[in-house]
């Protein structure tokens, strides 16, 4: 059965506006801190691909004003009327071809967005609309795999193997991949120095619903055909019930990676 192409995976988050908000929440409140000492508050924020707003809104709670592009149109409906207290304001395009002033803004941040980017002209973007002395904020998330982690992915991997052999565990491996190299994109771009990255980590725990509504946000598994999907977030259902007790720890930690415009 052929996969979903990047395009139809990236645009697949758009059908998912409440359930993402819900499901995703935001990184930890001390990243966001972290943020705020590079790049102090009250000052402006362009936002790449805001989605449903979770993080824009610990953000704009910290004293940024934001202006956002997102690709999705439910996304940024979503996003406006969630936020419609704050300063905030969405357009709905590709950020690679928005037309966006130039050293306009204190900060650009994307949150688990960047990598589905062009990435050389999105890092023009960047560098054209900060202004000098202005900051860079990239924030993922990745696995922290744990020997408890490990014996969850291996009871887990047995649905996949039946019911969807082609989405692997490797999908966060090649994840973690993409951010090493978009860092090193960022370092490499000459515009841009004092490029450093902090890691806040988490241990979120899943219920049988959480984790089945947490793995419904991943692209490749939103862009399975519905059949195919219902079969296997039963069987991962059953795992996570008979093997778990119907409750999991996933390891996990959120990088920042922050760099500042010359």
């Amino acid at each position: 059965m052929p996969t979903a192409t990047s395009d139809e995976r990236r645009r697949s988050f758009d059908q998912m506006a409440k359930l993402y908000a819900c499901a995703r929440g935001a990184p930890p409140p001390a990243l966001f801190d972290a943020v705020a000492v590079f790049v102090p508050p009250p000052a402006d924020a362009l936002e790449i691909g805001c989605g449903p707003g979770n993080a824009s809104f610990p953000l704009l709670e910290r004293g940024f004003r934001i202006h956002a592009v997102e690709l999705g149109e439910n996304l940024a409906a979503f996003a406006r009327e969630r936020l419609a207290a704050f300063p905030f304001t969405v357009e709905v395009g590709k950020f690679e071809d928005a037309s966006l002033q130039a050293a306009n803004v204190d900060l650009v941040v994307c949150s688990s967005a960047f990598h589905w980017l062009d990435r050389e002209r999105a890092l023009r973007q960047v560098v054209k609309v900060l202004k000098p002395g202005g900051a860079l904020a990239l924030i993922w998330g990745s696995p922290r795999r744990t020997a408890e982690d490990n014996r969850v992915d291996e009871a887990i991997q047995a649905a996949y193997r039946t019911h969807a052999p082609e989405i692997s565990r490797q999908t966060a491996d090649r994840m973690g991949g993409k951010v090493d190299e978009i860092g090193q994109a960022v370092r490499d771009t000459p515009e841009l120095c004092d490029f450093e990255e902090r890691l806040f980590p988490q241990t979120p725990l899943f219920d049988r619903q959480r984790y089945l509504d947490l793995l419904a946000t991943f692209s490749d598994h939103a862009t399975l055909p519905a059949e195919q999907r219902a079969r296997l977030f039963e069987a991962i259902g059953e795992i996570i019930d008979g093997q778990f007790g119907g409750r999991v720890e996933r390891h996990s930690t959120a990088r920042l990676q922050l760099a500042r415009r010359r």
